[in-house]
């Protein structure tokens, strides 16, 4: 059996390219070949995935603290139909997305070939300057390719070059209890989703926010997320998912944000998670709380305050994260406004703690209340569009809408309410 662990050296790099290109060449060869003779340890994996994403959230903060500077940082994009707002990418965005598939790429090469997420490595600053973000072989080269959209402020540029290929420091992340994930993995099984910067207009707005509802944060910077989900390549179906909010809390002593990682893992009958999890800060008067976006129909909001004590936040990841924690039973979205790269590492997540993520539309139609667990097969997958047909990213929305949930009895009263008070709502998702 061979195995990839750690980091390569140049060497082995090379030795392992001509391994699987021979491995290519035997496929078409008439001897047989065992399927998937590389795997990788589940726990290696994890922690360099939560690696990457505390580096993506140096990266974010180092992006954002530069506020005289951030309004060049930002690129706006085509305009929202759906979401009837405008759309931005940051120089962070596009900075995290490739510094994850670069980094991954020296543990992990076969992963970091499956990388897929919401941004272009093509960035556009609001002067009109332009470059592609690729991530080069030391700093300095780094700070020379971003001086250009950085207005030549060589402090910033030192400081996000710093971000990038500095070690994070991992001492508030629970690294040891991955160790316990004992799982060999395929290593050519695997493809990645990731969402650099989720609730990129709460980003971009850089507000803080000491608006709660039941322990959860309703919009701001709070509400910002990095997601890394990684899906199996037969079935579609989500394996593992690091949740980053980088914008925690400040900490007391140098005054500066703190992340907050969480991951899950679910895969071949073994579930695995960071175990954080948070007290209500209420009681409710009523059986659920469920989480949903501002952006609602006054109707469907109406309706659902009757059944349901609810909670309306920025950020999609953010939500997820909610449900996650034990702040709130379900996430409910009625519109087809997420992405694969939104929901793929929160559905890892929630699988693990026992949760899911289904597609709403057909749990108001199709769901079997006597047997809830019989309706895994309405859950999203991760390999193959919604919509085929439609154009570029558009294919990958979650065309059905989405409902998130703590565990099989919460859905199944939760969806036994919603059946009730939504029969018309399938006819108005967009």
């Amino acid at each position: 059996m061979y195995r990839i662990y750690g980091p390569y050296t140049r060497r082995s790099k090379l030795s392992f390219t001509l391994f699987v290109f021979c491995l290519g060449k035997l496929k078409h060869s008439a001897l047989p070949i065992k399927a998937h003779l590389i795997t990788m340890e589940a726990s290696q994996v994890l922690q360099s995935l939560l690696r990457l994403s505390e580096r993506a959230a140096n990266i974010a903060r180092a992006v954002r603290s530069h506020s005289d500077l951030f309004d060049v940082l930002i690129q706006e994009k085509e305009f929202d139909k759906r979401r009837q707002k405008p759309d931005y990418k940051t120089l962070a965005d596009v900075t995290i997305q490739e510094s994850i598939r670069h980094f991954l790429g020296k543990d992990f090469p076969i992963l970091a070939s499956q990388v897929r997420g919401e941004e272009s490595y093509c960035f556009t600053n609001k002067t009109g300057s332009f470059v592609n973000i690729q991530i080069l072989p030391s700093a300095d080269l780094m700070k020379n390719l971003l001086l250009g959209v950085l207005q030549g402020d060589e402090r910033a540029a030192d400081e996000l070059a710093g971000a990038i290929y500095n070690e994070p420091d991992m001492c508030g992340v629970d690294l040891d209890r991955t160790n316990s994930v004992k799982l060999q993995l395929p290593a050519d099984g695997f493809g990645i989703w990731v969402d650099p910067l989720d609730a990129t207009a709460e980003y971009v707005s850089g507000q803080g926010s000491e608006k709660q509802s039941h322990g959860v944060y309703l919009s701001g910077i709070h509400c910002v997320t990095i997601l890394i989900g990684v899906f199996d390549l037969t079935t579609g179906e989500p394996v593992m998912g690091v949740i980053n909010q980088p914008f925690h809390e400040v900490d007391p002593v140098t005054k500066r944000w703190k992340s907050r990682c969480v991951w899950g893992l679910s895969y071949g009958g073994i579930n695995a998670h960071s175990g954080i999890r948070s007290e209500r800060p209420v009681a409710t008067a009523k059986s659920h709380v469920v989480i949903m976006s501002p952006s609602e129909t006054d109707e469907l909001k109406e309706a659902l305050d009757e059944c349901f004590t609810t909670i309306y936040s920025a950020g999609a990841g953010y939500k997820f994260l909610a449900v996650t924690l034990g702040l709130a039973d379900a996430y409910i979205l009625s519109k087809n406004s997420t992405f694969k790269w939104d929901t793929c590492a929160p559905h890892a997540l929630l699988r693990s703690v026992g949760g899911g993520v289904c597609d709403l539309s057909k749990a108001l139609t199709d769901f079997d209340l006597t047997s809830v667990e019989n309706n895994r097969k309405f859950e999203l997958q991760y390999l193959h569009p919604d919509n085929p047909d439609a154009e570029a990213q558009e294919c990958w929305l979650n065309t059905g809408g989405i409902l998130a949930y703590a565990n099989l009895d919460t859905l199944k009263e939760i969806v036994a309410k919603l059946q009730q008070v939504m029969k018309e709502a399938i006819e108005n998702l967009d």
